[in-house]
């Protein structure tokens, strides 16, 4: 009976220590609660102060992050220490990171690139609205596009606008066309009005001498193609050619133009 109770004891002793190990070993890998910590931002345009929707926002040096909503704004957990780093990317925007350290609800104001597409404001319509909204064929050269390619008159833009030709061998023999269609070259007549219209800040210049005029403080070109009557009258049967000129400042300012050429030239 003493043997069988030594080895009953001895059984209930492994037994002990086996769940004594268990326990400990349970203890050790059973998963610890992380607290979480939750981000509220939102993601806005720095000069229409409009909410950007899809933009990313990950935090940097990993893989968590989130898209913003159609109301700019995103939520963004995370399990670490403040602060931290968030980098925000827009297609056309440039990117930005900042450093976040507290969970208070920010706002995140991101900038155009200065070489992404930005909307162009036409007046093809008698009203101002966006190019891509109007119905019409038309060719827009802005003051940026001017100054680079030093066009001063409509015989320097005709190279940079598609269908378009002017012919003159003298300011009163001269000829704009568009699309081949306007007034025939060496027949002008000063008694009869141009096939394209030419319009200065809405002011019409009745005479194909008027096209051979140098531009002084141009904003903008914009090149109707087709017939215009409707609202530019019946003399704009090939086009229109509707120029805007710059805005007056009060704040003093100057245009200072240099060429430099080969053998010195300056």
């Amino acid at each position: 009976m003493r043997k069988k109770s030594a080895r009953v004891n001895h059984k209930q002793n492994k037994m002990n220590r086996l769940s004594t190990f268990l326990a400990v070993a349970g203890f050790l890998i059973a998963p610890v609660a992380i607290a979480q910590t939750m981000l509220n931002s939102r993601v806005l345009d720095v000069q229409s102060s409009e909410p950007l929707f899809g933009v990313a926002v990950v935090i940097k040096g990993s893989t968590n992050g989130a898209v913003t909503d159609l109301n700019g704004t995103f939520s963004l957990s995370f399990s670490g220490k403040f602060p931290v780093v968030l980098s925000a990317s827009y297609i056309g925007y440039e990117s930005k990171e900042i450093i976040v350290e507290s969970n208070k609800k920010l706002e995140i104001y991101l900038a155009p690139l200065a070489t992404s597409l930005r909307e162009i404001a036409v007046t093809a319509r008698r009203r101002s609205e966006e190019v891509q909204e109007i119905p019409i064929s038309i060719a827009v050269l802005n003051l940026k596009a001017l100054d680079n390619s030093t066009a001063f008159n409509v015989n320097t833009v005709k190279e940079l606008v598609p269908s378009v030709q002017l012919y003159s061998s003298n300011p009163r023999n001269t000829t704009l066309n568009v699309r081949g269609v306007g007034s025939t070259f060496g027949l002008t007549n000063d008694g009869i009005d141009p096939g394209v219209g030419f319009y200065v800040d809405g002011v019409y210049f009745a005479r194909p001498a008027a096209a051979t005029l140098d531009f002084i403080d141009v904003q903008q070109i914009e090149v109707l193609k087709g017939p215009q009557g409707t609202l530019f009258g019946k003399n704009t049967t090939a086009g229109t050619f509707n120029i805007t000129s710059r805005k007056p400042t009060f704040v003093p300012s100057g245009i200072f133009e240099q060429t430099f050429g080969n053998f010195g030239f300056i």
